[in-house]
């Protein structure tokens, strides 16, 4: 292929997804709803809630990854919480924004403040932009509109493209806050695109969402369960996220409720992560043995030959070398 060869359009969709891969936030944040008991045992009354769960491993620019004693949940007013994954410095000033815009508005709504800053980060990616492609030109947005009457078409349909496929650094978040006795979640995509979360159940961001996500789906998780049930789902959602690289092994878990949000009582933290331990040697012991008792069988129906190939794979003993588990 020659110097001057256009390039397929296919490999530069292909190369702009490594490239976003490449960027993807190295974290993981999970929230779920769940019906809180706001009675007592004797009187309950069932209402809703959430849980919110994050590691604390931090990304600060293109290769800074570390796990420091600092949170990620940021207390934006004292009925809603906002869960960042991503960019470190981008989600700063992003709160820095978006507080100003928020105040002391302690009614805020989780949509309202979501889309605020969902808009936050889109002024600071498009701010950017403009610092990368307009201004080594002596323009910005507002000149390059206004003067393109005097630009050539392609430079400005190049500009143009440019300016439309920037992604910048790859920033996540979750908000979750109650109002008026009902709790609400929003996730915030990399592009600040805004979605409700509410009758899911669940949401997470992060290179470790898809782990987490799938191990809610596959314990058919619903906004419907009960404290206890929300709280195990949520906390093997974020240790099963610990597979993806960039999780960190620190679990913060925060409980948003009518009346506000705190973290976890230490106890309970103490015990979920006793009791998920145990959880995991068990299930890593019932695994062993359902391989065994596939293995005597199989040995035992001494397979025909002619349609198997004969009996290596009924004689063929586990290794003592191999994995644990399947």
């Amino acid at each position: 292929m020659g110097a001057n060869t256009p390039r397929n359009r296919r490999w530069l969709h292909h190369d702009k997804l490594e490239r976003t891969l490449a960027r993807r936030a190295v974290t993981v944040c999970v929230a779920t709803l769940f019906r809180w008991n706001y009675g007592t045992l004797e009187q309950p009354q069932f209402g809703p809630a959430a849980l919110v769960a994050s590691d604390r491993m931090i990304t600060a620019g293109d290769i800074v990854e570390y796990e420091p004693r600092q949170m990620k949940v940021a207390k934006i007013t004292g009925r809603a919480l906002i869960l960042i994954a991503g960019d470190f410095s981008l989600h700063s000033q992003a709160l820095i924004d978006a507080g100003k815009q928020i105040g002391g508005n302690q009614n805020a709504t989780a949509q309202n403040i979501a889309l605020i800053y969902s808009r936050a980060i889109q002024t600071i990616k498009q701010r950017r932009a403009e610092d990368r492609y307009l201004a080594p030109l002596g323009l910005n947005l507002d000149t390059f509109l206004a003067q393109q009457k005097d630009m050539s078409d392609s430079f400005v349909n190049r500009l143009t493209d440019q300016l439309q496929d920037y992604v910048g650094e790859e920033v996540e978040a979750l908000v979750v806050g109650s109002h008026d006795n009902e709790i609400h979640l929003y996730a915030i995509d990399p592009r600040g695109t805004v979605n409700c979360f509410d009758d899911v159940g669940f949401a997470a961001v992060g290179i470790g969402a898809w782990h987490a996500k799938s191990r809610l789906m596959q314990a058919g998780y619903t906004n419907s369960a009960t404290f206890a049930r929300a709280l195990a789902a949520i906390y093997a959602a974020k240790r099963n996220a610990e597979i993806a690289p960039g999780v960190g092994a620190t679990t913060d878990i925060h409980l948003v409720s009518r009346n506000g949000h705190h973290p976890l009582w230490a106890n309970i933290s103490t015990k979920i992560q006793e009791i998920y331990d145990k959880y995991i040697q068990r299930a890593d012991a019932l695994t062993n043995e359902a391989i065994a008792e596939l293995q005597t069988f199989i040995e035992s129906e001494k397979p025909n030959e002619e349609n198997t190939g004969g009996h290596a794979q009924a004689n063929e003993r586990p290794s003592k070398n191999g994995p644990k588990t399947a």
